[in-house]
């Protein structure tokens, strides 16, 4: 009987262990060698040519840890040079480089660029020199290392519909580089810019040229129905919560820059969607920035300057933060003697009048901080004047000739201050909508409530725009002369304003606030006459008082001097009355007419008129208007027996 192995013991038997090919090259030189290579996948072909190829390897092997060495160089385009020198190992990947390349034209890349914005690449080169690494970790994930310098040089984009120059610059330098990734780790020593130049284009629809040009693939529509509501709110309610709460996104990366210069900058700019068009140039930009780091409590030193047209200065400074996780930004901006007569045609369109003259200075100072934005502008304008008027339907229907004339001063200047505040995640917080906003309510209140503009410079409020008077008097009592002195200093200030002034009463009370003045006007008159007879200077009636013991005496005599029918005896002579029965009657027995209230009312603008010209208010600027009724409406706080005053 003959044994057979069992199916169990053929389970038991084990394949020979066999090694893993390994494929090796001692030497490798290749010389002279060229190439041609074309990608006919994009709209415009690609096409670069290699050639003098050089090439010289050793040690070439897919054996573990086996180090080979290489050298290659070639040259591009007929114009660059690319060199590479090092080591490296295939298993596991890793390699050790020098890497030089030397005027690699850039225009080639053309075809590429097209695909992903609207403008030519028509010149530059790059240029790197430095040593890269590459290494596969453990876990799988390729790592990489720079470290050196690039730069390009003479690079220039240009416009697909006029081939006019959008971007360029002479040269754009990165030194002493260090980057690592994974993680990521940048740290740059120098980063120039010389002589860096901008197109901007506002086209007649309103488009800006360079985000036509950097515009990504238009988004997909999935939906024509606008976001959830509740969606809505719950979005902002989680930016909320995150502000409150100090979320942030953790990122691991390690970014420093120790220095950004800048150097003989210019951005032009012009806007056809105004007529006629703008044009205007920032000149000489140049300066620095220090310090840039990913680091939560380090900021960078900002210091830039330039002019705009050549001739008004700007100047920044300040501290900012754009590479920690939310943005640190503290900077001031000084802009100072901006001629304001190349802009006329923005004047034109939203003011309805062209700009005469005037200059602009304004100081801007942003904090930033957690993504919420304390903001202050001083605008400061001088000698600003409209000049023709001019036909636009976007113009405001409001008087900003009114408002020019209540903010500027005697010389010829305007000073505002606009705080502006928000948070700037905040996709309905805009910078500029709130400055807008803010100078359309300053002209609203300068056609609808111009004395409180006023009032909120030189005091009193919107109480300046009027003059109380007693009932049935035209003189001026102490607060009224207050507030004409407010208001004779503000008229000063302000010499552009003119102003209306129209005279009113409150028909009961005036009335008889009337008649107690004419009362007092006669018995005075008594006491004048005698006041007459014992000096050679006759007293003016207003300026003589009576007294509590004289006063019925010349009561009695003015009683007397009345025409009307007076109680009398049995005698049939005039009774004499006590002094409360002959005011009674001479009052009852006073006709005040519709005309004594319209000369009262007139009278109460003369005075006001006359005080102004008294404090040195040129009387031009004055006008007396007979008002249509002589009851004014009635007006919160203020009697109805005053002077109102309209400015213009």
């Amino acid at each position: 009987m003959v044994d057979t192995p069992t199916a169990h013991s053929a389970a038991k038997e084990v394949a020979p262990k066999t090694s893993p090919w390994i494929v090796a090259l001692k030497s490798l030189v290749i010389d002279g060698y060229m190439v041609n290579f074309s990608d006919r996948t994009t709209a415009k072909p690609f096409g670069m040519s290699v050639d003098e190829i050089s090439c010289k390897a050793d040690n070439i092997s897919t054996g573990a840890t086996t180090k080979g060495t290489t050298s290659l160089s070639m040259r591009i385009d007929r114009k660059g040079i690319a060199s590479v020198n090092g080591d490296f190992t295939i298993d596991p990947i890793a390699a050790n480089m020098s890497l030089n390349i030397k005027g690699l034209p850039l225009k080639p890349i053309q075809p590429y660029l097209a695909e992903r914005m609207k403008a030519i690449l028509a010149s530059g080169s790059l240029n790197v020199n430095g040593k890269v690494s590459v290494k596969k970790a453990k876990e799988g994930e390729l790592k990489t290392a720079f470290k050196g310098k690039l730069w390009v040089n003479k690079f220039a984009l240009l416009d697909t519909t006029n081939a006019e120059e959008l971007i360029k610059w002479d040269t754009l330098y990165m030194g002493e580089m260090d980057v690592l990734y994974a993680p990521l780790f940048v740290h740059i020593s120098e980063i120039s810019l010389s002589k860096p130049y901008s197109r901007i284009i506002i086209s007649s629809d309103r488009r800006i040229n360079l985000q036509e040009v950097f515009a990504g693939p238009e988004p997909q529509k999935t939906s024509a129905n606008p976001p959830d509501e509740s969606a809505q709110k719950a979005a902002a309610t989680t930016v909320e919560k995150s502000r409150k709460e100090g979320i942030k996104t953790v990122q691991q990366r390690n970014i420093r820059i120790d220095k950004i210069t800048m150097q003989g900058g210019t951005i032009n700019l012009t806007d056809n969607s105004i007529s006629p068009r703008f044009d205007g140039n920032l000149l000489e930009l140049g300066g620095r920035i220090s310090g840039l780091s990913s680091e939560e409590n380090k900021f960078g030193e900002v210091e830039i300057r330039g002019k705009y047209d050549r001739y008004a200065p700007l100047e920044i400074t300040g501290k900012i933060n754009p590479l920690r996780d939310d943005l640190y930004v503290e900077l001031k901006a000084d802009f100072k003697d901006m001629d304001l007569t190349p802009v006329s045609p923005y004047s034109g369109r939203y003011a309805g009048y062209t700009i005469q003259k005037g200059k602009l200075s304004f100081q801007l100072e942003y904090l930033i901080v957690k993504n919420k934005l304390d903001a202050k502008n001083t605008i400061f304008l001088d000698q600003f004047t409209f000049g023709d008027p001019v036909e636009s339907p976007k113009a405001t229907k409001l008087p900003v000739k009114l408002a020019l004339a209540l903010l500027k001063n005697r010389s010829g200047e305007i000073k505002l201050d606009i705080p502006v505040n928000g948070y700037i995640d905040d996709p309905k917080f805009s910078i500029g909508s709130v400055i807008i906003k803010i100078i359309v309510n300053l002209l609203v209140k300068a056609a609808t409530s111009p004395f409180a503009l006023l009032g909120a410079i030189f005091g009193s409020g919107e109480q300046l725009g009027y003059a109380e008077f007693d009932y049935g008097s035209v003189s001026l009592t102490s607060d009224t002369i207050k507030k004409l002195d407010t208001l004779s200093k503000a008229l000063e200030d302000r010499p552009a304003l003119k102003m209306d002034i129209i005279g009113h009463v409150e028909p009961e009370k005036d009335r008889e606030g009337l008649k107690q003045y004419l009362l007092s006007s006669k018995v005075k008159s008594q006491k004048v006459k005698d006041l007459a007879k014992k000096s050679s200077e006759t007293p003016s009636l207003d300026s003589v008082k009576t007294t509590d013991q004289d006063y019925p005496e010349y009561l009695k005599r003015a009683y007397k001097a009345e025409k009307f029918p007076k109680p009398r005896n049995f005698l049939g002579m005039a009774k004499d009355l006590p002094v409360p029965e002959m005011e009674k009657l001479m009052l009852t027995n006073m006709k005040v007419t519709e005309e004594d209230l319209k000369a009262l009312a007139a009278g109460r603008a003369r005075a006001v008129r006359d005080y102004l010209v008294q404090s040195k208010i040129d009387p031009e600027r004055l006008f007396i208007v007979e008002a249509k009724t002589i009851e004014m409406e009635k007006k919160e706080g203020a009697k109805s027996s005053r002077a109102d005053f309209k400015l213009k």
